[in-house]
């Protein structure tokens, strides 16, 4: 769970330059703590300069309250990542980009234990259930409600294809959508609703069109194409392993389930995780009227479905395998980033769909 942390934190460092980098609107919390970031960050400043700072205290009156000062005005829930970085100094910049380049170093280490940062920070809901971890004064979203899914569509056909790395690839894109939006469950945003369905429609396109026919046929093949989608520079081989080390968690089926009395109860079923997670993608799609499903519901349910309908095996074995993936990539993000070859072959997606199947 501790290596796991420290890879998400990486992928939080990702995010934070990249909301400031691009022109993209955020949230009122994202903004939150990336300003806390800068107050943290000049306030390391000040102590390092502490010896010239003591020559002139005239000049360290000055400079304390000087961010302070320019940011006093700043309508944080409107201003644009341009507006902010307009009153940053060079300096102020620079150090802040290096520290998120550099995640070892003591001022990157100072950053991330703000406390204050860790009270904003939300989990995802999935990580709470993980075995080992703990929950301390970290903040877990709350689990989905899990949507009904029709007894007549359990009943797998031995001559039906399989959908299953079709639902791996919506897991990697839900799971970057809760990170990067940090909000959990998605069913229950608010403002950042809009944005999810954005960030989701996206990556899995096949999941928001009507009569798209794309089935993977590999784990790599459909992960391969969900990255492609990502925004240009938005997505490392590192922070796609911790989407995949997330979708391996979601997709696990659980070894141990509680007795119930109702026999077609989903609530105590093996892969209830997994099944929470496409029903928060339904919730999160749902019509604003009260009636019948948006056929990206129908789609959700029908993926259900086919979880229910797959042998429990099978199912630990695909988590296995988003597992090992997770970490070839983590390795392999750290030793061959100037490899050719490895970024070719990741970035190849000319087999990564055919079209066969909803």
């Amino acid at each position: 769970m501790q290596a796991h942390s420290r890879c998400s934190e990486t992928f939080y460092r990702k995010e934070i330059q990249t909301s400031i980098e691009t022109k993209s609107s955020k949230s009122h919390e994202e903004r939150e703590k990336m300003l806390e970031l800068l107050k943290r960050l000049e306030e390391q400043t000040q102590e390092e300069d502490s010896s010239s700072l003591l020559r002139d205290q005239d000049e360290s009156d000055s400079d304390a309250n000087d961010l302070a000062s320019r940011f006093a005005d700043v309508d944080i829930s409107s201003a644009s990542s341009d507006e902010l970085l307009r009153l940053m100094t060079k300096e102020e910049i620079d150090r802040f980009f290096n520290a998120l380049r550099y995640p070892t170093s003591q001022l990157a280490q100072q950053l991330l234990s703000s406390e204050e940062l860790q009270s904003v920070r939300q989990e995802p809901w999935w990580e709470a259930s993980v075995e080992g971890s703990s929950s301390g004064s970290i903040r877990y979203g709350s689990k989905p409600a899990l949507m009904e899914v029709p007894l007549n569509l359990v009943k797998r056909q031995p001559s039906s294809p399989s959908l299953i790395y079709n639902v791996c690839a919506v897991l990697v894109a839900y799971a970057f959508a809760t990170r990067h939006l940090s909000v959990s469950p998605l069913s229950s945003a608010e403002n950042d609703a809009p944005e999810a369905r954005r960030i989701i429609s996206q990556a899995v396109p096949f999941l928001v069109a009507r009569h798209s026919q794309v089935l993977y046929s590999t784990l790599s093949s459909a992960v391969t194409d969900v990255w492609s989608r990502f925004d240009p520079g938005a997505m490392g081989a590192e922070s796609l392993s911790v989407l995949l080390h997330d979708s391996s968690i979601i997709a696990r089926p659980r070894l141990m389930v509680a007795a119930s009395s109702d026999d077609n109860s989903l609530t105590d079923h093996r892969s209830v995780t997994l099944l929470a997670a496409l029903s928060d993608l339904s919730g999160l799609f749902a019509p604003r009227s009260i009636g019948v499903p948006s056929h990206i519901q129908m789609k959700l349910i029908f993926y259900a479905a086919q979880v229910l309908s797959t042998p429990q095996p099978v199912l630990r074995a695909l988590a296995n395998e988003l597992q090992d993936y997770a970490r070839a990539l983590k390795v392999e993000a750290g030793s061959v980033m100037s490899n050719s070859s490895f970024q070719g072959k990741n970035l190849d997606i000319t087999t990564s769909g055919r079209n066969f199947g909803p």
